[in-house]
């Protein structure tokens, strides 16, 4: 049976046919900027936390236990999770949240996970299974939007034939679909058992990951209508969740009548590594960048920076790429394809690897690397994530944290502004904010005069020792903010440390009134010849000699080229 449709995001429309080319797709029907927002999504299917977290975040807003939020300028929070008194197994922030589940689903469930509790010992499900036995108890219940989904005919497609192919993946399957069944207290029929496999190859197909590196959460969010969001490798749009909110944002400008495009995987890897992550989706993607097979560099040639990019980047750290990518696509020329792809696989396989020394992995993963770092060409991975985990193990001890500074500037630089050419995405805007809190923190021990105790690097000592800290900091701060509002949500947990900052910063100027003023002064006239000589000397200059020591830094620490082999 065709799968129907569902009803459209405002300001887009539903095209295609289902099997049919690229299937169902998403357009806008009006123009959106690059940074805008096209729809906030506030009334899911589902969006669960997944079982790690299932304890400490609110099981219906997604609100991660003890966390501080703001409502415009003032601090609420942290708040405590409490267990249903039933259960004792979902957790909720206030009595609203945990009537609002109540009355959408756990009035269902809560009797699954006591039953749970008696059988195993256990007060969780993965999640996976979850959610499986949450839409079955719905469509049991005849929840509408739970039907018109999940039902016969309805909007969501399933590739159960897909999976079929595959036939450990396929085994899982029917252990996770027979678990919910089970638990659910339903019929245990060879009909319940398939439509509840259909159920979960609906949710593999159509729903989100609300992962997030940096707090660890994660989770699945369904809504139909945003399940309609094709992807493409070279992607016009992305999502960003907030608890139970998700945002349809522009990364490149669209126009009216242009599909919008996301892309549901790191599309920056190797091309035989994007197939590989998109396999279970049950697509070939035949966009520019697999088509031809392009790396980052030869993307922004081949497609340009939209117009609403290239203005808002215009205060970035790198701010032209486009001018930038001849000299880097000339380099690539030495490096084949094949064995950029030979790397990553070798590195991810690396990567894999739980046990021994972390700096002992990292330096097999740095001399694989070797071939792309003789070409310069800082943006192909795996060379951004291997330098991104040597500068995450210098930062988190505090006696090589000024060491981890010049590593992430580099990667301001050299390496994120050609991976996601749009200054606002995630990814960019966390690295000006890890920047931001290294500067603080090595500013601290300049001025308590420890910084030659924990740092030998005597280019580092000098820069830190001769720049404007507190101006460079509150700038880099000031970005974060910007791009943050631009590209992240305003609650985004990155803008609530901008806050804090910005306020000691304050503190700190008004001792020095003379420096405040400059920032001020940058800050509202970008283009004034001061304000461009303060940008170049203040920022820029001390950006640029930091992220000059990088690749020394990292090869003392790793021991010069020495691998794992020669050891």
């Amino acid at each position: 049976m065709t799968p129907s449709l569902p009803p459209p995001i405002p300001k887009t429309r539903i095209g295609g046919i289902p099997g049919v080319d690229r299937g169902r797709s998403l357009f806008s029907t009006e123009r959106f900027g690059a940074g805008e927002t096209i729809a906030i999504i506030d009334n899911p299917l589902i969006a669960l936390p997944d079982d790690a977290n299932m304890r400490t975040t609110c099981n219906y807003c997604l609100y991660v236990s003890g966390t501080i939020e703001f409502e415009g300028d003032v601090e609420v929070g942290p708040r405590t999770c409490k267990a249903c008194t039933g259960c004792k197994a979902a957790v909720y922030c206030n009595a609203e949240c945990q009537r609002a589940h109540w009355k959408l689903v756990h009035k269902a469930e809560c009797k699954m996970f006591k039953r749970i509790k008696e059988r195993t010992g256990k007060d969780w499900l993965p999640t996976p299974v979850r959610a499986v036995a949450q839409v079955m108890l719905l469509l049991k219940a005849g929840d509408e939007e739970t039907v018109k989904a999940f039902g016969p005919g309805g909007t969501l497609e399933s590739n159960v034939e897909g999976f079929k192919t595959d036939e450990g993946l396929w085994g899982d399957f029917e252990l996770q679909a027979t678990g919910a069944v089970v638990y659910a207290g339903l019929l245990q029929s060879d009909e319940t058992l398939k439509q509840a496999m259909e159920v979960l190859c609906k949710i593999q197909t159509n729903a989100f990951n609300r992962f997030d590196a940096d707090t660890g959460q994660a989770g699945i969010y369904l809504h139909p209508s945003l399940s309609m969001v094709n992807h493409s490798c070279v992607p016009n749009a992305y999502i960003t969740f907030e608890k139970r909110k998700a945002f349809l944002k522009a990364e490149r400008d669209l126009e009216p009548g242009d599909e919008i495009l996301i892309s549901y995987i790191d599309h920056t890897m190797p091309r035989r590594a994007r197939q590989e992550s998109l396999r279970l989706y049950h697509f070939q993607c035949n966009c520019i960048r697999c088509k031809d097979d392009l790396d980052v560099y030869e993307v922004i040639q081949a497609c340009g920076v939209s117009p609403g990019v290239k203005w808002l980047s215009s205060c970035a750290l790198q701010p032209d790429v486009a001018s930038l990518v001849p000299a880097y696509i000339e380099r690539s020329k030495t490096v084949p394809k094949s064995k950029i792809e030979e790397i990553h696989w070798k590195c991810m396989e690396l990567t894999c690897i739980v046990q021994g020394d972390p700096m002992d992995n990292a330096r097999a993963q740095w001399e694989l690397c070797k071939p792309l770092r003789d070409a310069q060409l800082w943006a192909l991975d795996p060379l951004p994530p291997t330098i991104l985990r040597i500068a995450t193990m210098l930062g988190s001890n505090r006696t090589t944290l000024a060491k981890a500074l010049p590593l992430h500037c580099f990667m301001a630089l050299e390496c994120y502004p050609f991976k996601y050419p749009a200054s606002f995405v995630p990814f960019r805007v966390k690295t000006l904010m890890t920047i931001a809190k290294l500067l603080s923190a090595a500013g601290d021990l300049t001025y308590s005069g420890d910084l030659a105790r924990y740092c030998d690097h005597e280019g580092v000592i000098g820069v830190l020792a001769t720049a404007d800290i507190v101006s460079l900091t509150e700038v880099i701060l000031r970005l974060v903010r910007q791009n943050g509002v631009i590209g992240g949500v305003a609650s985004w947990d990155v803008l609530f440390g901008t806050k804090e900052m910005l306020r000691d910063i304050g503190d700190l100027q008004e001792c020095d009134e003379k420096d405040a003023a400059m920032v001020k002064h940058w800050a509202h006239n970008l283009q004034d010849p001061g304000s461009k000589a303060f940008w170049e000397n203040v920022v820029l200059k001390p950006i640029t000699q930091l992220a000059s020591f990088a690749i020394e830094i990292i090869e003392a620490e790793l021991g010069g080229n020495q691998s794992l082999a020669r050891k």
